[in-house]
């Protein structure tokens, strides 16, 4: 069998898609597949290592607007429309399978053009235009929130699967977690909190964690595990002194299945991805959402856990020192973790990637 997986731009559009590709890998003998994504895309460096064949397309953001750029937009989709036409011509797959971002208009587009059927996956609770107009080229859309169904009116099927990233973190081997707690010293009995603000992490935001940091001291039976982003790695890391021994900082982290297991408290964006693993482990979290995003669909994801106690929100326009800490500290008091961890744990969609899987593939026997 056949199949193109596509999407890019940020680990939330990426890292589905490899769950996926990892799950068919176990249920089809034989099985060729093909990544496209786009020369500049985060998946450039997620993807381009893995033993899994990618390939480039032009992509750009549309825009609603009229202007001078739409147009641009407009040429530069239209070149990576016909470049996919040429790939899915030669690869032939039995099934386009698009995760989001810009690169997913384009192939998806090209494959029904040649008839070739494709599924659309949408992580968030409210999508972006480029999944809209794909789901009118698309056999189904598979969904994680009920309250997106909406937006896809116009598509033949839609489906609630949960994101494929859930059923990945529970299923890690053993021997893996182990590993993980000599990687990050990570001593027994210790709380672990994670931080991190999206695959390209947040300058704004990084530098609040800062100075935050320091105060870790305070309680050496905590451990502190501060993810910056490559971008931000080496700046944050002249500007702090010397730090708490139980605190380490990390430019990235590529275990992040291994490491989850023993995280209990979570501070981070609000990408779809990283709610989906949250639920699926049943972590306590404080959700910082990225308002840099289309129609500020992060505060959207966020507030499904929010209003269900699930989770506590600092949007960034409020977030201070001061209120940050004073959250970890709330939250890790047993009781309040104990709790925060149960509700989180009933949102998880453990066959998420099993639901999203059979899919696909009765969209191949369609």
């Amino acid at each position: 069998m056949k199949v193109v997986l596509t999407g890019g731009g940020t680990g939330g559009h990426i890292y589905p898609a490899l769950s996926l590709w990892r799950y068919m890998q176990r249920r089809i003998d034989p099985l060729d597949c093909l990544y496209i994504g786009t020369r500049n895309g985060l998946e450039q460096s997620i993807v381009r290592p893995l033993d899994l064949p990618f390939v480039t397309v032009d992509a750009a953001g549309l825009r609603r607007q009229v202007s001078l750029q739409a147009v641009r937009t407009l040429l530069v989709t239209a070149r990576g429309y016909f470049q996919a036409r040429r790939l899915l011509r030669r690869f032939r797959p039995d099934v386009v399978v698009g995760t989001g971002g810009f690169v997913t208009l384009p192939v998806v587009f090209a494959a029904k053009s040649l008839g070739i059927p494709s599924v659309i996956w949408e992580g968030n609770a409210r999508p972006g235009l480029t999944n809209q107009l794909c789901a009118r080229k698309s056999e189904a859309v598979a969904v994680c929130f009920p309250e997106s169904e909406r937006y896809f009116r116009g598509a033949r099927r839609v489906v609630l699967t949960g994101n494929p990233r859930a059923s990945e973190v529970i299923s890690v081997d053993s021997a893996a977690k182990r590993q993980a707690l000599d990687t990050y010293r990570i001593l027994r009995g210790q709380k672990v909190v994670l931080i991190f603000t999206g695959s390209r992490g947040s300058e704004s935001v990084n530098r609040m964690i800062a100075q935050m940091l320091p105060r870790f001291a305070q309680h050496p039976d905590w451990r502190c595990l501060f993810v910056t982003g490559e971008a931000h790695y080496d700046e944050t890391v002249r500007e702090l002194g010397a730090l708490p021994r139980n605190v380490s900082i990390h430019p990235f982290i590529s275990d992040m299945p291994s490491l989850l297991p023993h995280v209990d408290l979570i501070i981070s964006r609000a990408g779809s991805s990283t709610l989906a693993e949250i639920c699926a482990l049943g972590i306590a979290s404080i959700l910082i959402p990225s308002p840099y995003v289309t129609a500020n669909h992060q505060e959207e994801n966020a507030r499904n856990l929010v209003h269900a106690g699930a989770a506590l929100m600092i949007r960034e326009q409020d977030l201070t020192v001061d209120r940050l800490w004073d959250g970890v500290v709330d939250l890790l008091k047993p009781d309040k973790l104990a709790a925060m961890k149960e509700r989180a744990k009933s949102f998880g969609q453990p066959e998420a990637v099993e639901r999203l899987y059979d899919l696909v593939m009765s969209a191949v026997r369609s």
